[in-house]
Parts: C-alpha cells; sequence; structure tokens
C-alpha cells in the first residue's frame, strides 16, 4: 500500500508533535483528491486504447518508487510531499475527455486533434484510416484522433487540472479536485506545473520552476517547496515504475492492444520491481525473453537506458542546486544489451549492439545529399529557396496576422576583393534551438512529419500537403557550394536576442558550432538566413565542374554564368522559383530584381512573357503576337498552369513548357509550340523527375488557344502554321484553310460540303521511305498550271500517318492511330455506310517517287472519269 510507504508516513501519519494536525489537514485533503482523480481516470483505457494501466494502481506504485530512490532519510517535509503526491495525480489524469469542460467538441478544436486526423487519413498508406481524399471520418478514425490528442496534450492539460471547475449536473454545484480551497489556492499552480514539468526538457525545470515556493499561511514556516527537486524526483519516478504492475496478463487479455502497444505489455509483464545494488537501480526479470519477444526486448532496453539517463541528469542537477541525491545514480546493465541480458535475460539467441550504424556519417550526406544525388548544379540554391518558402507558409499556417503576401525571401551576393559571400533570408517560421541542433543536422530526417513539428507548431499537420519538403536531404545540398556554411534562425515569436548560429567551418568534416548570434547576425526583418562562403573563382570555374553532373534528359539549364553577370543570375533564380506564390528578391552588383511572379495565374501575357521569356520561354522574337493566346489550363489550383501557343516562335535552346512543384522548378518538357509554365508534382528525391502534365489531353485549353491564334494571324502563312500545329495537338479549325482544290484554299468545312455535294474525294500519297504518305505538295503547279486535276486535293499541313502497300486500308481507317487516318474516318462517316475506299499503285522507277491514289466514293454515285 502506499500509505506504507517510508515518505508517506513521514509527512501524513501523526508525529506525537505540535504539527500532526496540520499533517492530517494535508492527509484528509490528499486522500479526497485521491478519490476524485480515481474517478475522472477511469475511462482512459477506453478513450487510449493500448495504453499500460494508468489508473490508480499506477499512481500508488510511484510512491513505490519514491522510497527506493530517497531511502529513510528523503527530506521532504509535509507540504513538499502533498505537492509531490498531487503532481503524481495530475501527472497522467488529463488523457481522459473527462478532463476538458468542453468534452470531445473541445478536444476535436485543438491543433493536436488535427495534427492526428491527418497523421491517421494520410501519413501512413497501408493504415486502416487511409483515405485519398478530405472525407469526413468515421467513427473509428475519430477516436483514435482524440486518443491521440489526449495523449499529446496530458501533459501540458494536467498543469490546470488542480484549480480547474466542473459544474454538476445534479445542482449546479461547483466541484473541484482539491476540495481544501487554501490548498487548492496555495499550492494548486505548483502541483500542476510540475505535473507538467514531466514532459518538459529536464533543463526547463531549473529555468521555469528556480523560485521555492513559501509555506502556507498557517502552516510551519519551514514547509516550504522547492519545486526542482520535487519535479526531478516525480519525473524519475514515474519513468522508473516499468514493473508487471503496468500491464498484467489477464488484463491484456480483456483489452484492445495495438501492435506497437503489444511490445510494451510484454516486456514490462516480465520485469521486476526494481532494487538498488551499489548505487544502480536493478530490473531483472521472471523469465528469459524468447525469439519471438526479441523486439520487446529490444524496446525494454532503450527505456531502461532513457531511465538511466533521466537519473543521471536529475544527480547533475542535484549537484548544481546542492540537493541530497537519489540513492540510485544510474541503471545496471545499460551500457551494452550484453551487459543488460545478465539482468533482463534471453534464451535462444542475443541481443546486438545498436540497430545500424553508418562509419562514413559525413560521406554518406556528401553522397546521397549532393553531387551524386542532384544532377543539377543549382540544386542548393533551389533547395534553400523551397526551406525558406515552407517556413513562410507554415507561419502563414500559425500566425493570424501574418498570410503569403507578407512572407519575403532574399538572395544575396556579397563580392569583396576577398570573397563572394551568397545570403539566403526569409521570413518564415525560423527555427529553435532544438531544431537546428537536430532536426537540421538529423540527415534524412523530414520535419513536416514528424512529432517534434508536432510538439513545436501544433495543428500544422493538418495543412502538411502544403510543403515542399519531404526527404529531409535537401539542407546537405549546400556542401556542393561551401565548406563555410552558417545558419542563423530564431523562431518567429521569439526576439532577435533568442537568435542562434550554427557555424559549419569545415563543411561536414568537423562538428559545428551553436552560439548566439553576434551584432549583425540577427534582426527584425529576417528568421533565419543560411550564408554560404564561395571561392571567388566559384561562379567561373567551380560550378562549371559541378555542371558535369547534370547530364540527364531534360535537364536543360544554361549553365554558363558569368561572376557578374546580373541578368544572367537574374534569369537563373526566376526559372527556380518563378511562379512561387511568395516574393523572391535578388540582390547582386548593386541591383535588386524581382525573381518570382506571385501573380502569374493572373497577371497580363505581356507581363508573364516579360517575366518568364529569357529564364523560361527564350523566345527570340519579343514582340510575337501569339502571346496573347496566353490561356489558364483546365486543371484547377494548386496544379495547372498558363501556357500560350506560337506557330512562328524560333527560340535558344531550353525554350518550352517549365515544370513547377508549388512553386519550386522541376524541369522541362517539349510540347508542340507551346510554350510556358505548369504546375505539377516530382517523383523523386532529385526533383527533376515528374508527372507528366496532360497538356495535350486538355482539349478546351488546346480548342481557346488555337481559337485566339487565329485572332492574331497577319496572313495566310500564319494561318497554315497554326493548324499544323492544331494538327498534331488533334485540333484543327475546320472553317481556316487547310487543303487546295481547284487552284483554290478551302477548310475542312468546305471540303465536307464538297464530299457531301460531289459524293468523292480523292489524294495522292507519294511514296517515301516510312511508306505512302501526303504530303504538301512541292510545285506550284498545282494552282498555276494550265491544266489540273479539278477533283484531287492537296494539303497544306503534313499529315501524319503512311500506309504500305500490303496495309489493311479498312482497318486502319476504322481504328486511327494518327490525323491522316483521323481524317479519312471522317470522310467515310460522312459518305455513309455504302461509301467504298479505293487504292491505286502506281510504280515508277528513275527520279519520279512510285505513287498511290486513295479514293473515297458512293457505290451509288460514282462520278464519270
Amino acid at each position: 500500500m502506499y500509505t506504507d510507504t517510508n515518505i508517506w508516513q513521514s509527512g501524513f501519519e501523526p508525529n506525537e508533535d505540535q504539527y500532526d494536525h496540520h499533517r492530517s489537514r494535508l492527509r484528509l485533503a490528499f486522500l479526497s483528491f485521491r478519490e476524485r482523480v480515481g474517478q475522472l481516470i477511469q475511462t482512459i483505457p477506453a478513450e487510449i486504447q493500448g495504453l499500460t494501466v494508468h489508473d490508480l494502481s499506477h499512481l500508488d506504485a510511484l510512491w513505490d518508487m519514491a522510497d527506493i530512490l530517497t531511502g529513510d532519510t528523503h527530506g521532504y517535509n509535509p507540504a513538499e510531499i502533498f505537492v509531490l503526491g498531487g503532481a503524481i495525480l495530475l501527472h497522467d489524469s488529463a488523457m481522459t475527455v473527462g478532463a476538458y469542460i468542453g468534452g470531445i467538441q473541445e478536444i476535436k478544436q485543438t491543433p493536436e486533434y488535427a495534427d492526428a486526423f491527418a497523421q491517421l487519413q494520410s501519413h501512413h498508406p497501408q493504415s486502416p484510416f487511409h483515405t485519398t481524399n478530405k472525407s469526413p471520418a468515421d467513427a473509428t478514425t475519430e477516436q483514435y484522433a482524440i486518443g491521440e490528442a489526449l495523449r499529446i496534450k496530458h501533459a501540458h492539460k494536467a498543469e490546470e487540472l488542480a484549480t480547474q471547475k466542473w459544474i454538476s449536473p445534479i445542482d449546479n454545484s461547483e466541484v473541484f479536485l482539491i476540495d481544501d480551497t487554501d490548498l487548492r489556492d496555495h499550492f494548486g499552480r505548483a502541483i500542476g506545473r510540475i505535473a507538467h514539468s514531466h514532459h518538459w526538457d529536464i533543463h526547463d525545470i531549473p529555468k521555469k520552476l528556480g523560485t521555492t515556493l513559501g509555506a502556507l499561511s498557517g502552516l510551519p514556516k519551514e514547509w516550504t517547496i522547492d519545486q526542482i527537486k520535487i519535479a526531478l524526483l516525480l519525473r524519475c519516478i514515474d519513468a522508473m515504475q516499468i514493473d508487471d504492475r503496468r500491464a498484467p496478463r489477464f488484463l491484456s487479455a480483456v483489452r484492445s492492444i495495438g501492435t506497437t502497444s503489444l511490445e510494451h505489455w510484454r516486456f514490462q509483464n516480465l520485469l521486476t520491481v526494481p532494487h538498488i545494488e551499489d548505487q544502480r537501480l536493478v530490473y531483472t526479470s521472471k523469465r528469459p525473453f524468447n525469439v519471438y519477444e526479441a523486439p520487446a526486448w529490444n524496446l525494454c532496453f532503450d527505456t531502461l537506458q532513457m531511465i538511466d539517463r533521466e537519473l543521471r541528469n536529475a544527480n547533475d542537477l542535484h549537484l548544481q542546486k546542492n540537493l541530497p541525491q537519489f540513492l540510485a545514480k544510474g541503471v545496471a546493465g545499460t551500457n551494452s544489451p550484453d551487459a543488460l541480458s545478465k539482468y533482463v535475460e534471453v534464451n535462444g539467441w542475443k541481443p546486438l549492439p545498436l540497430n545500424l550504424k553508418v562509419s562514413n556519417v559525413p560521406h554518406l550526406a556528401r553522397t546521397l545529399g549532393g553531387k551524386d544525388l542532384y544532377n543539377s548544379p543549382y540544386a542548393p540554391l533551389r533547395e534553400l529557396i523551397q526551406n525558406a518558402a515552407d517556413a513562410i507558409e507554415a507561419r502563414a499556417l500559425i500566425e493570424e496576422d501574418f498570410s503569403i503576401d507578407d512572407g519575403l525571401i532574399s538572395i544575396r551576393f556579397i563580392d569583396t576583393n576577398s570573397e563572394l559571400t551568397l545570403q539566403i533570408e526569409d521570413n518564415g517560421i525560423g527555427m529553435s534551438e532544438r531544431v537546428l541542433t537536430t532536426v537540421l543536422l538529423d540527415f534524412g530526417f523530414s520535419f513536416w512529419k514528424s512529432s517534434i513539428a508536432r510538439s513545436e507548431f501544433p495543428g500544422i499537420q493538418k495543412d502538411v500537403d502544403k510543403f515542399r519538403g519531404r526527404y529531409g536531404i535537401g539542407f546537405f545540398s549546400v556542401f556542393m557550394w561551401s565548406s563555410e556554411v552558417m545558419v542563423s534562425s530564431r523562431r518567429f515569436n521569439e526576439g532577435i536576442s533568442e537568435s542562434r548560429v550554427l557555424d559549419f567551418q569545415r563543411g561536414l568534416e568537423s562538428r559545428p558550432l551553436l552560439r548566439p548570434a553576434a551584432s549583425g547576425e540577427n534582426s527584425n526583418k529576417w528568421t533565419t538566413r543560411i550564408q554560404l562562403k564561395l571561392n571567388k573563382d566559384f561562379l567561373n570555374r567551380d560550378l562549371a565542374e559541378l555542371t558535369h553532373y547534370s547530364v540527364r534528359p531534360g535537364n536543360h539549364i544554361d549553365n554558363t554564368i558569368q561572376a557578374n553577370d546580373q541578368k544572367s543570375w537574374t534569369n537563373r533564380v526566376r526559372l527556380l522559383c518563378g511562379t512561387l506564390p511568395i516574393k523572391v528578391t535578388l540582390d547582386h552588383s548593386g541591383r535588386t530584381e524581382n525573381c518570382s511572379l506571385p501573380n502569374w495565374r493572373d497577371c497580363t501575357a505581356i507581363e508573364f512573357f516579360d517575366f518568364f521569356n529569357a529564364a523560361v520561354i527564350k523566345s527570340k522574337n519579343e514582340d510575337d503576337p501569339f502571346i496573347n493566346t496566353l490561356t489558364s489550363l483546365s486543371a484547377p489550383k494548386p496544379l495547372g498552369g498558363r501556357c500560350f501557343i506560337s506557330p512562328t516562335a524560333t527560340t535558344r535552346d531550353g525554350g518550352g513548357v517549365a515544370i513547377y512543384e508549388k512553386g519550386i522548378f522541376v524541369n522541362f518538357t517539349r510540347v508542340h509550340n507551346i510554350y510556358g509554365v505548369v504546375e505539377s508534382s516530382t517523383t523523386n528525391a532529385a526533383r527533376d523527375r515528374f508527372a507528366t502534365p496532360n497538356i495535350i489531353e486538355d482539349h478546351n485549353w488546346i480548342k481557346s488557344v488555337i481559337t485566339k491564334g487565329f485572332t492574331h494571324c497577319k496572313n495566310i502563312g500564319e494561318k497554315i502554321a497554326l493548324q499544323s500545329v492544331g494538327a498534331k495537338l488533334g485540333h484543327l479549325d475546320k472553317n481556316q484553310p487547310l487543303f487546295i482544290r481547284n487552284r483554290e484554299l478551302i477548310s475542312l468545312s468546305e471540303l465536307y460540303r464538297i464530299i457531301e455535294n460531289e459524293n468523292f474525294f480523292s489524294i495522292t500519297l507519294s511514296e517515301y521511305s516510312s511508306g505512302f504518305t501526303w504530303r504538301i505538295p512541292e510545285k506550284i503547279s498545282i494552282i498555276l498550271g494550265l491544266s489540273v486535276d479539278e477533283k484531287k486535293v492537296y494539303p497544306l499541313i503534313e499529315f501524319q500517318g503512311s500506309i504500305q502497300k500490303d496495309s489493311d486500308i479498312t482497318t486502319l481507317i476504322e481504328r486511327p492511330n494518327s490525323s491522316l487516318f483521323s481524317l479519312l474516318k471522317e470522310i467515310t462517316l460522312l459518305l455513309g455506310p455504302s461509301s467504298e475506299v479505293q487504292c491505286e499503285f502506281v510504280d515508277r522507277n528513275g527520279y519520279t517517287n512510285s505513287y498511290c491514289t486513295l479514293t473515297i466514293l458512293k457505290k451509288s454515285g460514282i462520278p464519270a472519269h
């Protein structure tokens, strides 16, 4: 019984002195407190499935743990023991809906619930909760999301419970967990904060609980509250209590336990109550762990290492604060799996140290995070812009008074006589010291979907699809460019005095330094700055050497940049982030240029062309009238794009359609005289492969842009050129010139009317290497000759498709796979089911090609020849 422990007896049982009535008051208040907490937490197993025991038996067992750590001479006065007991009662008691006055609806309004719900729906594709759309939650998904939110918030919520008021529906009376008003008012806040502290970083305890709380009026003045001492004891005894009382075998049989929780149940069910030998906690197993229980044993090893760290850290703080040491300084066997197996035994297998090991971490990061992964020499700049954009998106999601329009990414080249420096600044969400020293340095750790992101920015994960970073390797690409890198950052809601600098002085070959930001290394205008020191000849030589790695097809970026070429750098940055919805500027050679066009979806065609031409379109004709055919693709945001069609444009290498993902350049694609930008999605970590945009399948866009194009044609040549482009895209304008017949230019509509009147259609196909094809006539005699075949039709554009002498013409027409046979099918349908296709091959020798006359006619209406 907890009431039999030394610490309970010394605090609450009569001592035959003048303070016994105070002890009695504290004891009765605690017993009432305990009874009400027991009622509050009885629904935890149903609301958070899979947890090991979190009922009163767990809370009572912590008194036993306190005895083990403190012994007979613990040094706690009765008031401190009351506060400790209260913190024990509350530390896990908020893992229930009953802790929230607003119940389930209050929990569902929390960012933690939103994060949990988003995780359940999309983070694990194999989970039963995964859906591909934002459909309403079913009861099971909601239940698990509520449980996860309760688990995440429980420590923070525990701080409120000691003073929280509930209203009884029976008589509308106010009820509290601590009934004694004076005790609640004096000790309630300390109890709540100490309960909360069991989830703090241990280094935060002296900062937040460093004040000794004075004695309650009426109690002995010596009964002050050393909050640090109590908080350290609580976090250690809570960590320690992992014996079989937490995981009874029968209880496991009647509860629903998931696969992850099962390993906790398995190892705790086999552990005995710890004891102390040679100043170390000793845990032993009731029997050896069998092979199938190896995962549980490994989890046990990790857990005991955690307890060992807690004890060591607590005792270090005891020394610093001149507080009594715990009787245990660590946990036996935690220095290696082999050592622990002497206490927590195994059968039929041998535990090995660690899981996997990378001997040369710098080499791995250079290889996978640098030139061997990223084929583009501009990947470092692209990745830094991407990270800055994500930071701004995140801040806009979290801070009500900050929008994407307020975001700014500044890129700056500082060229002095001695060195060249690149700085990238943003006013996004920023990084705390924790993120700087853990997440940023953890190669392959993706921040936005992590528990650290949930902890730092609750609610952010419901919008995780907005972010661009996903692999946790992009930052390491900066070492392609520099070995001297400085990262200065602070969280957006902290003062500039909180800015920290992570300083890489020798790249990945040595450990970075963490230091406070000096003057000039912080600012109210930005939250994060990445600074790279570059070689003076970086732009002329080093970047050219990196170009060697730019070998994948389609990566058509002109890599020739001169050190002082402001225009060239502006174009490169515009290519990298032109469609970003965030303002990006480039400062170089004393000038500032805008390098993103946030309103690219809505701006005028001229503004669009002026911004993207040099970087993306690369047209030599800056007065091209077909720019005005610029039209949005049909796909809705965030996909879609804006492109124009030009039959006359001549472009330099690389021009075409630039593919972006959320505003960051991916690659180029070439599509039949189409120019512009398209939002798609990448399919690999190097960000150079993408889901092919279906521009040629966007029939509404093609029809619209072709129609606009004809309004800008100045002559018949441009109209025919535009028809040629339309044919390649599967859209011919039926009312524009397309054929020559009887010395005249006619449209498709006019041809159809003639065929309907004459029930006859005839063309000549000339033999080439690919077979017999319908070619544009090379001789002007079909118009100016003294004698022409008045019924023969000649094309003004190339019609794709050919036939062989042994071809099944009927099948080719019935199942067309080219523009020629599509036209022939339309004509056969026009002439009706009685139409007949005739094909006559004529062989020629010498300089004249053999040819084929293809005729379609109605059997009942054969014209005279």
